[in-house]
């Protein structure tokens, strides 16, 4: 009995020896290599989303497709009809939205690649800056004639500048031939989705240990649905009354092709912040090669840029806020992040993309403070003693009540 105590910082190895502890090596921490593995597996997953785009963008907007479209299939199912059928049917008149505005842009588009060489020269006529080096060339051509007839030798200078046309047949014919094969590639997974992937779901459940873990996973996914889907077809709705809007306000100016601006201003809506100025861009350029007056071109923009503005100021704010809930700064990050990572379809996902990463990272404790920087609540409803910091109050002024 009297044996077997030992001093605390001492132990008793098997051939009788007496080993202080404070002369152990120390022990490795178990989490000292977790910064660097979490780093490691970052890299390694942007790594793999960027090399491996061609297959996962397809795959991401087949299952934002499938999140928005379940409820409509599901009410499908309830009054009776079949799943596979209620699936196709709903699939069927999305991309026939889809084909119907590529239908209502195509003869516009059309028509302005067309006279795309004198709506060119048009535009450089009305803005003499934009020619000034035109005007040097020829000045040192009349030059260089002079000083040939001087000497006696007649010289011929001959300034050539080719102008390749803007879209060459062989590449439209290959980019509409790989749009269309996307297309029906996001179709075709978005139908087996809606068709069979709450099997898949069932069968993931069970293999779940317990209930409340399956029931978390459930609640989960349904948030995901809910946001998703309710940001998409807000921000849809919103998107076409603003289309309706500019398409009246270019009607009213004057702009050709009204329709077409219309719906550019609702399609580039859908890239927070970015795409509403590079619209404006765009309709700023037509309008200088549009009209004589570069003051009405310039007035043309503001007009349009006006509309997008009182939308993006006071209309989607009002609307989508609550299902958003995270400032611009991790907005241009997001667009700016999946745009390296999938190009334009990666700018154009950046915000669903967001909030699935939003309810995700909610739903597990280690990643929650990751949610809470994209928008989550930080407080537990459960939990009365939670003061979360106020968004209006000033950091400075935090500090100083703090302190």
């Amino acid at each position: 009995m009297i044996e077997s105590i030992q001093q605390p910082s001492e132990r008793k190895l098997l051939d009788g020896k007496r080993l202080r502890l404070d002369r152990l090596p120390p022990e490795p921490s178990p989490r000292g290599s977790d910064p660097w593995l979490i780093v490691i597996a970052i890299c390694m997953v942007c790594g793999l989303l960027y090399l491996g785009a061609s297959l996962f963008v397809p795959l991401t907007i087949a299952l934002l497709a499938y999140l928005s479209l379940r409820p409509a299939v599901a009410k499908l199912c309830h009054f009776g009809v079949p799943k596979t059928l209620a699936s196709m049917s709903v699939i069927l008149v999305a991309f026939l939205s889809v084909a119907l505005i590529a239908t209502v842009l195509y003869s516009p588009v059309q028509s302005w690649m067309q006279r795309a060489p004198e709506t060119l020269q048009r535009f450089r006529g009305n803005f003499d800056s934009l020619t000034q080096r035109l005007d040097e060339l020829d000045e040192a051509e009349e030059s260089v004639r002079e000083t040939g007839r001087e000497i006696g030798v007649e010289q011929k200078v001959e300034i050539e500048v080719d102008q390749p046309e803007l879209i060459d047949s062989s590449y439209l014919i290959n980019t509409t031939g790989n749009v269309l094969a996307f297309i029906l590639a996001v179709a075709v997974l978005t139908f087996f989705m809606l068709a069979s992937g709450d099997d898949l779901l069932n069968r993931i459940l069970n293999v779940l240990p317990d209930e409340s873990r399956r029931r978390e996973v459930v609640k989960t996914i349904g948030d995901i649905q809910d946001n998703v889907g309710r940001y998409l077809a807000q921000i849809s709705l919103i998107n076409f009354g603003l289309a309706v809007a500019v398409t009246l306000v270019m009607w009213g100016v004057g702009m050709p092709t009204p329709i077409l601006w219309g719906v550019l201003a609702g399609l580039f809506n859908f890239i927070p912040y970015v795409g509403p100025l590079g619209a404006t861009g765009l309709v700023f350029l037509a309008a200088g090669s549009a009209f004589d007056s570069t003051s009405r071109a310039v007035l043309t923009a503001i007009a349009f840029w006006l509309v997008t503005a009182v939308e993006g100021q006071f209309v989607t704010p009002a609307v989508v806020g609550h299902t958003l809930k995270v400032g611009p700064i991790i907005v241009l990050v997001a667009v700016a992040f999946w745009g390296v990572m999938w190009g334009l379809p990666g700018v154009l996902l950046a915000v669903p993309m967001l909030i699935m990463m939003r309810q995700i990272f909610a739903a597990f404790e280690s990643t929650f403070p990751l949610a809470v920087v994209l928008g989550e609540s930080a407080c537990d409803p459960s939990h009365s003693d939670c003061e979360p910091v106020k968004e209006d109050q000033p950091i400075a002024e935090m500090a100083q009540a703090n302190g």
